[in-house]
């Protein structure tokens, strides 16, 4: 398990490779160009905004640097200082911005990513909207509750749920609505196991009902895995009757030999 994700620490460093390097490259300064490539990835709209402040910040303090070449005057003490305090800023907003974005990686590894205006807001416009669950949302709050739940069979059921969600999602988005009415109250049993692991209490109480919730978590991913099987099955159907139907019209033409 990582530091920001469920990911292991080797896939966290490997990803985060290109902030380390512009960290240790003071000249040239590469953070404008790093955060756009971050921005792209985890299509987080904010950053790719802030990564051409900081490149046209660069682009001013090199104009600065070449006009006043030569001259050890204030404005080229002022420019010294400014590449600086850009070096510290810019690499300062990577290692800050670090977290969200293995966590964005980490999503788009089970669900294509949209554009979101920044990390915060799109937070604020989920809790908003929990009353209004969407495949989105609810896909969110599974992986959140992985990466704070620290039991791995839990972990598990997580990573059965979202798979099978997904799968329902690219066949039949209108089943996956369904699906979340259906199963919506994974999440909040999810909820309940998390704020009995951060009361820390050990005693029978807690420990029965960690148990408890299990158990129904257990429950829940395999009602899930037979309620996709089903519909799986039910879309078989209709296809195979469809083709019955398809074949014995090229009969019926005699497109089509017994």
């Amino acid at each position: 398990m990582g530091w920001a994700t469920k990911k292991s620490k080797r896939w966290e460093l490997s990803q985060l490779k290109w902030t380390f390097m512009s960290i240790l490259l003071f000249i040239p300064h590469i953070h404008p160009f790093v955060m756009m490539s971050q921005a792209a990835k985890s299509k987080v709209r904010s950053w790719y905004a802030l990564a051409w402040v900081l490149l046209l910040g660069e682009i001013g303090l090199l104009y600065s640097f070449y006009a006043f070449w030569g001259s050890l005057s204030q404005g080229m003490l002022l420019t010294i200082g400014g590449f600086l305090s850009s070096y510290i800023v810019g690499n300062g907003l990577l290692l800050r911005q670090a977290k969200p974005y293995l966590q964005r990686l980490e999503l788009g590894e089970v669900r294509p990513l949209g554009w979101i205006d920044s990390v915060g807001k799109q937070r604020r416009l989920e809790l908003a909207q929990a009353a209004m669950e969407t495949p989105q949302t609810f896909v969110s709050k599974l992986l959140y509750f992985k990466r704070e739940i620290n039991n791995r069979n839990i972990q598990q059921h997580i990573d059965s749920i979202v798979r099978l969600f997904h799968l329902l999602e690219k066949r039949d988005v209108q089943e996956a609505e369904k699906f979340l009415v259906r199963h919506g109250t994974v999440v909040n049993v999810l909820r309940e196991y998390d704020e009995l692991e951060n009361t820390r209490l050990h005693n029978q109480v807690t420990l029965d009902s960690k148990l408890k919730l299990e158990r129904v978590l257990a429950q829940a991913a395999s009602a899930i895995e037979q309620d996709v099987t089903n519909m799986i099955k039910l879309r078989l159907l209709d296809v195979s009757a469809e083709s019955e139907v398809y074949i014995q019209t090229l009969k019926n033409r005699d497109l089509l030999k017994d």
